[in-house]
This record gives structure tokens, sequence and C-alpha cells, in this order.
């Protein structure tokens, strides 16, 4: 096989596990903000809390509702710019995937071209 296959095969798979590993950074994130939601939604249920609302055992506890609801929409936004990056790196890894493929298809043909020349020959 020619330098230049090996090479684009060696950058090919560094490409692969590159893309696997984001991938896998923004699973684990994605878990753990679940979690925090998961821990802020026991915190407040609600969806909306007016500022002045009370609770007992809370001094100000609209306030901190609010603030709790705020961050449940944050995270729930960057939960979702999570999965978009994520189906995005997932087409980019299934291209990559697809090219390790026809790199090996290659060198498959070219080693059996190689191993019928040296039949041949013997």
């Amino acid at each position: 096989m020619s330098a230049s296959m090996d090479k684009s095969v060696r950058n090919t798979r560094f490409a692969i596990a590159d893309l696997q590993k984001r991938i896998e950074v923004l699973e684990l994130t994605r878990d753990d903000l679940g979690r925090q939601i998961g821990r802020l939604e026991d915190s407040v249920p609600e969806e909306e809390v007016d500022a002045s609302a009370e609770r007992e055992g809370y001094v100000a506890y609209g306030s901190y509702a609010q603030s709790v609801i705020a961050r449940k929409q944050n995270i729930r936004q960057t939960l979702d710019d999570i999965n978009a990056q994520t189906a995005e790196l997932a087409g980019e890894l299934r291209i990559a995937l697809d090219s390790l493929d026809s790199f090996e298809r290659v060198r498959a043909r070219q080693m059996a071209a190689k191993a019928e020349k040296a039949l041949k020959r013997a």
C-alpha cells in the first residue's frame, strides 16, 4: 500500500478516536447536567413562582425559586446544545468510519492482487 494511503488511514483513525472522545465528554456532561436538573427539581418543582412567594422554612423563597427556575432553563438550553453537538459529531463519526472502511477495502483488494501475482509467478 502506498505511503499516502497509510497516512490517510492513520489520520482517519486519529479523527475517529478524537470524535469518540468528544462524544464521550458530551455524554458525560449531559449526564451531569441531568443530575443537576434532578436536584433542582427536588428543590423547586414549580416552573413559575411569584417573587413575593413564601414557603415555610425559607426566607425570600420567591427570589430563590426564580433563580432556580432560571438555572433549570439555562441547563435545559445547554442540554439542547449538547444534543445538537452530539448529533453533529455522530454524523462526522459515521463519515470517518465509512472512510476507514473504504480504505480497508482498498487495502484488502491490493493485498489480494499482490497475492494473485505471487501465485502466478510461482
